[in-house]
C-alpha cells in the first residue's frame, strides 16, 4: 500500500504543483486549500504525511500541524515557506514537523518526501 499525503496550501497551484510528482512516483495524496477542510482530511483519512504552507487564511500552516499530530503522533509533518525563517523553523520543531523553504522543482519535492519518510517511523 502506498503512502498517504496531503497537502495543503491556501493556493491551489501550490498544491497542484506538490501533488503533481508524488502522485506520478505512486503516493496516494489528496489536496486542501483552507484548514478547514485539511482539518476534515485529517479526521477522516489520516495522512502518513502533512505537507503544509505557511500560511492558511487566519491560521497557520502550525495549527494544522499540531492539531494532526495532536490526533495521530506518528504523521510526519513538513511546513513549506516562501523563505528560510529560523523562528517559524524552531517552532515547527517544537511541533514535530519539520520546517523547509518550498520545493522548487520536482525532483526536490520527492527528496524531501523521500527524507520525511526515511527519517519517521512508520
Amino acid at each position: 500500500m502506498p503512502y498517504s499525503i496531503l497537502v495543503v496550501d491556501q493556493q491551489p497551484m501550490a498544491v497542484a504543483r506538490l501533488a503533481r510528482p508524488l502522485m506520478s512516483a505512486g503516493y496516494h495524496v489528496t489536496g486542501a486549500t483552507t484548514f478547514e477542510a485539511a482539518r476534515e482530511q485529517l479526521e477522516a483519512s489520516p495522512p502518513n504525511l502533512l505537507i503544509v504552507g505557511q500560511r492558511l487564511g487566519r491560521f497557520n500552516g502550525l495549527h494544522l500541524v499540531m492539531r494532526g499530530r495532536f490526533d495521530h503522533p506518528e504523521m510526519a509533518a513538513i511546513v513549506t515557506s516562501g523563505r528560510k525563517d529560523p523562528v517559524l523553523e524552531a517552532e515547527a520543531i517544537t511541533c514535530g514537523a519539520r520546517c523547509v523553504v518550498a520545493p522548487k522543482n520536482s525532483s526536490e519535492v520527492l527528496e524531501l518526501v523521500s527524507e520525511a519518510f526515511a527519517s519517521q517511523p512508520m
